[in-house]
Formats: C-alpha cells, structure tokens, sequence
C-alpha cells in the first residue's frame, strides 16, 4: 500500500492516514454483577480456583433471550451491499464497493466504533498512517492533551480521490442533541447503554464511542449508471484537502495534486470543447455505422460540409491543433487543469464516462456484483446489535443466514508491537492505564510481541464465546460458533508469514488478512461468537480477582456524569456558587463554542451563537442571567442565560456571553474517563497457536 503516484491515476492511497486537524463495542464486559460479586465474597485458592472460573463463566453465559435475539434481524433480501476488493486506483491495495445509490445526507456502510488513541507515540510505524484527528470523534479532543481516532472500514480501508469524494465522517449536530451523545449522528454516550458503576469491571475495557457514520455529501459520485444492472461504485472518503496539500508541501508526492476545483474546471473545458468540436472527434473515431451517422446529424447541426471531402489525416491534425489550443489554455490558467485532462485520442473515452476527468482517471470505479463477488468479500454479513451476553454490550448478528464452513468475514489487519500501544510521558506522569485501550481489540498471542489490528466492517464488536460448552439448557446461545484463520483471499499476503519478528515490526504495508468462518450453521439474527483463547480468559479471571480493590480506589462514579447530563432542566450554578456546593471533582462544563463568533460591539466580549459544528471547549460559569420567557414549551433552564470563560488552549481563551442550557453540558475532566482508569482490562485476543509462525515469536 505505498503512495503512487502516476499521470492520471494520482490518488493512489490505500492508508487513509487522516490526521487532520475520525456502536458501542462493550467486547470486553464479559461476567454479569452477581458472578464478580460472588467471587468476591469467596476465599480463592488454588486448589479451587479452576472450579470458581468455571462456576463464573456459567453464570454469566445463561441467557434467557437467545430465542428472541435470533428473531432481531429479517434476512436482507438485497444480498451483499457492501464489498471489499480491489481499488480502482492501481497499486492502492483494496478500497470499498456499494451496490447502493444513496441520498446526500443519508448514512453510507454500518455504523463503526471508533477507538481513541490518548496522546499517541506511535512514530512512523505503520498504524501512524491511519489515525483521524481527534476532532472527528466528537468529545475526544476533552479527554486528553493530544488525541488521534481510529475508525475502521471506511475510516481505514477506503480511498480517497479529490474529485470523486463522496462522504465523510458524520459529526451530528450540536444543540439540542448533545445530551443523547456528543453528536446525531455519531453518538458518544458515556458508559454505553447501561451506566459503568465503579463496581463493574467492564468499566474502561470497551470504547465509549459508536455509532461513527459515514455521510453522504454528494450523491452524484455514488451514483450507478441507469444502463448498468446489478452495478456498483467505489465509495471514495473526504479525507479533507490539507491531508493531501500537507504531503504536497513535504514532497510526500511525486508529483502535481490536482484538487476538486481542477477537475470541476477541467470538465467545463472538455464539455465546451465537445460541444464545439464533436464533429472532428467522431470523424477521428470512425469504427461503425452507428458512428457515420453520429458523424452526419453533427455536420447537419454545423452545418459544415466542407470538412466531408478532408482526408483522415487532416481531421486528426485539426483535432489535434484545437485540443492543443486547450491545453494551453488550461496550462497558462492553471497547471493542475491541464494535468487531469485526458490526452486527445482519449476523448471520446471521456465522452462514455459523462464527460468527467475525475471518473475517466479511474474507469474502474464502477464495476459489477459478479466482478466483486469474483474478486472481492461481502462486507456486511453482520450487524450491530445489544449483545444476547448479559452486560456484553454491543455484539455482531447475522444479516443472512450462513452454512458451516463459509466465511463470516474476512478483513485486512495492520501490524503493529505491543511497545507502540504503551502510553506516551504525557500521561504517564498521571494516574492512568499504562496501556492504549486499542489492544483491547488487536489479535495476538502470548508467544510474540507482534500484535494485528483488524480495519473491516464490524469485526469489533464479535463477543467471546467459548469452545464446545452449552448453557444449562442445552443450546449454544453463548458458545462459539466462528473461528479465526489466515484468510484464503487472492490478496492475502502470505510471505509474510515467513519474516522474521523484527521484519514484521518495520513493515510499511499492510497484507496480512484474517477470515473469520461459520463453525456450524448460523441463523440469521444469531450472534456471531468467537473463542477470545484460554490467555485472554485466565487475563479476565486475574482481571476479576484484583478489581475490587481498584473499585475501592477512589475511583470516581460515572453514573454521577450521566445524571447531570440527563438533568436538562437544571439551573448551572456559577464558579463562585461551587465553591460551597461543588461539582464533582472528576468532571467539568464544557461549552459549544465556535472560535468564529461575532465579538460584542460594546465591550469585545464574544456573543454565542449556535452551531452546527463540534467545537466544544472547557469553560466555567462566571454569571447567570434570568429572563421572562412567554413560550411555554420551555422549561425553566431556558429562562437563564450564561456568562462563561472558554479556554481554547494553552494561550488562547474567551470570554462569551448568552450561552443557553444547551450550549453547556458536562464531561469528565482530561485524564478521567474510564478509558484512562488504571485498573481498567487489557488484553489483545489470543490467535490459536497455528497462527503463529515460529519466526514471529520472542526468541
């Protein structure tokens, strides 16, 4: 997946690297209240200890809903919608296919998680080339000095081309949604559906951030041809401008980047000279009579006959004089025009495609379900769901239905080491987890030090289901019914598996692909379950025994956080009014607040204004104002008004006023959220141990 670079195929990027400044998945939260509760009140010793796991796990694999759940999710009768296969843009690796012409606006793909990475030190290693700025998981610029976002499957395996971008991560809208997340349509609720207690030891296992979207913004470029049946089209992301005009600066491209605006301006040229010079480039083009009589109604609208008697030759060298006039034109207007311009014997090339340089530069972008049932891997077998786990949180369902031995899923992973995902001086010199809570969802193994991110569609939030064990009544609603494998795809990669550890810890491209495969038959709206490895349940279990004296620590409880998000109606009280009944002590008001504001006329104090965007800053409450306010459908919070102090950054600070109730809510202060908890779990997946080559283990 390195960058190419070519003449007109220049968007050659399969790493989305968008560091601009990207459902819930409670993978981890495995055993209900009453399992941890009675470890706890029980004396574990050795000799005992291997009869309480496994009374635990019993406890917490009963289900009573298995039955119900099966029944969630109807059979799609559409097929595959979604594909993973070859990008359209040579040498880029895979991209991103939907059979699906969406509406601008509407969402595109599944909901994904999205993992936060807390002042990240991950250097040049190859994960560096993936992570979103922390802005585009909304909130989590709150939670910490510095903060990137990995998104997967459209965050991490789409392209990108400037002038074929159809989407980009939805943020929601501020005001009155930001008490049911931080955002519409990508939802951050603290805690997931059911409030984290400090006695739970799921808490800070699992990302608070789901539900991340991807919108529409312009239809038009996901638009299927009318002509083409069972047809699909390459989604291209929004990866932002500066992303590719920052690697333009550094030298990161060798070569010139046209940007939207070229190729917008490049298609008013071709479509003008076409419509002046058809004539000439059918005559140059003649192959049929469909073409000959194309030819005559144009020298009929003409109504030039002269050019009838004029050789071959001589139509090509006019041809060939006009276009050139063009592409000094467009060279002295700007260079980027004349560099996504077809060259002149490729026009009527251009003409097949809707007269779009963008679309011509990748011909390929549009392909058949036949093609990407031949050559790719259906994307969206599986589904969020709640979890038929109690307390599992979020869980993968399946869409329709899947024979034993068929693949589930496949998806390509990044390689990383464990001493990346290490957390940086930051934060260590505070009192939080030691390490990223992106290990959580890599597959590793105990043996090495080499760890594997998968970036496909909803692979983040398969539970854990042990092997070959039923509940009591004798169905295998919280067993494993999948299993992990190198993948049989074409693209994997599998000389990889003969480097060394060290070869695999400075590789600069991914490769490597995991499926994931039906171990007997699954129904349709079944939870799809795979075995996290006896490392990852002996972790769980230790993770069990210790947590009470973490819960004990002080630690501060989140349900407090939800209760004054959800008290809307609430009168805020002022700085100087918590100095006699504060807050506590783990969180803070924070402000929707755009850097953009007109400033007062009288005194140069900013006037708040609402916003649709995710600017959101810490601020404290320096006045209160009451008015008299006639609309009855208002509660009492809309009667007040705020004065507040925004602090923007380090140097940068404001002071604003007529803040309503819904431009403040609260949040846990930097270096507070559950993700940073210390004692929180972390534990990669275990792979089984033939996935292991020997090269790859710690010598």
């Amino acid at each position: 997946q390195n960058m190419i670079f070519s003449r007109y195929l220049f968007l050659a990027l399969f790493i989305p690297a968008s560091t601009l400044g990207s459902p819930e998945a409670d993978l981890f939260h495995r055993h209900d209240q009453s399992a941890y509760l009675a470890l706890r009140s029980s004396s574990v010793s050795s000799q005992n200890e291997a009869q309480n796991r496994q009374r635990r796990r019993r406890k917490f694999t009963r289900n009573k809903s298995y039955n119900e759940a099966k029944k969630r999710l109807p059979d799609d009768p559409r097929g595959c919608t979604l594909y993973g296969a070859p990008s359209s843009i040579p040498d880029s690796g895979l991209g991103m296919y939907t059979t699906v012409s969406p509406s601008n606006d509407e969402a595109i793909g599944l909901p994904e998680i999205g993992i936060s990475l807390i002042d990240p030190s991950i250097g040049r290693a190859l994960l560096a080339n993936y992570p979103w700025s922390g802005e585009q998981l909304v909130g989590n610029t709150l939670e910490a000095k510095k903060t990137e976002g990995l998104i997967p499957s459209l965050g991490m395996l789409a392209n990108s081309h400037l002038g074929l971008k159809s989407c980009k991560i939805d943020l929601g809208k501020g005001g009155s949604s930001i008490f049911k997340g931080f955002g519409g349509g990508q939802s951050r609720m603290h805690w997931g559906p059911i409030p984290w207690e400090v006695d739970e030891p799921g808490r800070g296992a699992s990302s608070e951030y789901y539900n991340v979207y991807f919108q529409v913004t312009d239809a038009k470029k996901l638009k299927i041809p009318d002509g083409m049946s069972n047809g699909a089209t390459e989604i291209f992301v929004d990866y932002g401008e500066e992303w590719f005009a920052w690697r333009e600066r550094n030298g990161a491209f060798s070569g010139m980047i046209p940007f939207e605006k070229h190729f917008i301006r490049a298609d008013a040229m071709i479509k003008r000279f076409v419509e002046e010079n058809e004539y000439l480039i059918l005559a140059n083009i003649l192959e049929n009579e469909r073409d000959q009589q194309r030819l005559e109604k144009s020298l009929q609208q003409k109504e030039n006959q002269l050019l009838s008697p004029m050789k071959k030759d001589d139509l090509k060298a006019l041809l060939n004089n006009k276009y050139q006039l063009l592409l000094d034109e467009s060279t002295k207007e700007d260079p980027k025009i004349a560099y996504v311009l077809p060259p002149v014997d490729q026009i009527h090339n251009l003409i097949d495609v809707g007269l779009s340089t963008a679309r011509y530069s990748v011909p390929n972008s549009l392909q058949s379900t036949s093609w990407l049932d031949a050559h790719g891997f259906c994307m969206d077998n599986m589904r969020m769901g709640r979890s038929t786990i109690p307390q599992a949180g979020m869980g993968a369902f399946a869409v329709r239905s899947m024979p034993e031995g068929s693949v589930v899923a496949t998806t390509p992973v990044v390689t990383l080491y464990q001493d990346l995902l290490k957390v940086a001086k930051e934060s260590k010199n505070r009192d939080v987890n030691d390490l990223q809570l992106l290990i959580n969802y890599c597959f590793g193994h105990p043996n090495t030090t080499l760890l594997m991110f998968p970036y496909s569609s909803t692979i983040h939030f398969i539970n854990h289901g042990a092997t070959n064990t039923n509940d009591q009544a004798g169905n295998d609603s919280t067993s494993a019914n999948a299993m992990l494998r190198w993948s049989h795809s074409e693209y994997h990669a599998s000389e990889l598996l003969e480097k060394s550890l060290q070869e695999m810890q400075e590789l600069q491209k991914t490769g490597l692909m995991i499926d994931i495969v039906a171990t007997r038959n699954i129904s349709i709206g079944e939870e799809i379950l795979i075995d996290y490895g006896n490392d990852w349940v002996e972790k769980w279990d230790e993770h069990l025994v210790h947590w009470e004296e973490c819960s004990n620590d002080n630690v501060p409880s989140p349900s407090a956080l939800m209760r004054l998000n959800n008290d809307q109606s609430s009168i805020l009280r002022t700085r100087s009014e918590q100095n006699s009944m504060p807050y506590p002590s783990h969180v803070q008001t924070v402000c929707y607040f755009s850097k953009h504001h007109d400033y007062d006329d009288s005194e140069g104090i900013l006037r708040w204004q609402f916003t649709t965007t995710t600017e959101m800053y810490p601020c404290s409450i320096l006045a209160r104002e009451s008015f008299r306010n006639d609309q009855s459908q208002l509660d009492k919070s809309d009667t007040h008004l705020y004065m507040v102090h925004v602090i923007i950054d380090d140097s940068t600070d404001a002071y604003v006023v007529n803040v309503p109730r819904y431009g403040i809510f609260f949040a846990e202060k930097a270096y507070q959220s559950n993700q940073l908890l210390k004692c929180g779990f972390r534990r990669f997946i275990s792979l089984a141990d033939d996935m292991v080559p020997e090269s790859w283990k710690k010598q």
